[in-house]
């Protein structure tokens, strides 16, 4: 149980340090003037659905039904989704047409991220013998995903300044931000899958 308990928080947090976890929404809540606070909330929503996402795909394993293939997907669409967005935001506030781009683009990351399950907590949830140790994996995992979605974001917009030279267009650097994310994400993703398969 023990074991269980520490392989979720170490999964969660190794896995939260993924910056398309909290930097999208630090560029965007940033262009959009957001204060911290909101941000905050905005990127800890994201944090619990995808949690919940996450959560429900390893229930739905348990139970018998296989939607592990359709996460992986989602999962591997995520990158590219990213840059999409990113520059169809940056591409849209040059040309002063973003009034509508604001609140969709957050949406968009909201659902990214969401909707994009945590491949690696489902052997965890599966290697729970019990009702109970099957909580001990969630709800630690939970926590500690969440919380450390939160405290990045907050770290990354205390740091995050944008430039002075950049004033006026803000979100022309934070749609190319999220695009540069979605490339390092996939670029990450890329490494990763060599490295198994070797």
């Amino acid at each position: 149980m023990e074991f269980l308990i520490f392989a979720a928080m170490s999964i969660a947090i190794v896995h939260s340090l993924a910056p398309d976890h909290y930097i999208p929404f630090v560029a965007i809540g940033k262009s959009k003037k957001w204060d911290v606070r909101r941000i905050l909330v905005f990127s800890g929503i994201a944090g619990t659905i995808h949690v919940l996402s996450s959560v429900v795909v390893g229930m739905l394993l348990i139970l018998g039904i296989d939607l592990l293939g359709f996460a992986e997907t989602i999962e591997n669409l995520s990158p590219f989704l990213l840059i999409f967005i990113g520059l169809a935001y940056a591409i849209l506030s040059v040309i002063r047409q973003h009034s509508h781009v604001h609140s969709t683009s957050a949406i968009m990351l909201l659902l990214i991220l969401g909707l994009s399950p945590c491949i690696p907590l489902i052997p965890l949830m599966l290697a729970a013998k019990t009702h109970v140790e099957l909580v001990g994996v969630v709800i630690p995992f939970s926590v500690a995903t969440i919380s450390t979605i939160v405290i990045l974001t907050y770290l990354a917009c205390k740091a995050f300044k944008p430039p002075e030279i950049l004033h006026g267009r803000e979100d022309l650097l934070a749609g190319l931000i999220v695009a540069a994310v979605g490339i390092l994400t996939y670029m990450m993703g890329k490494n990763v899958r060599q490295v198994n398969q070797a």
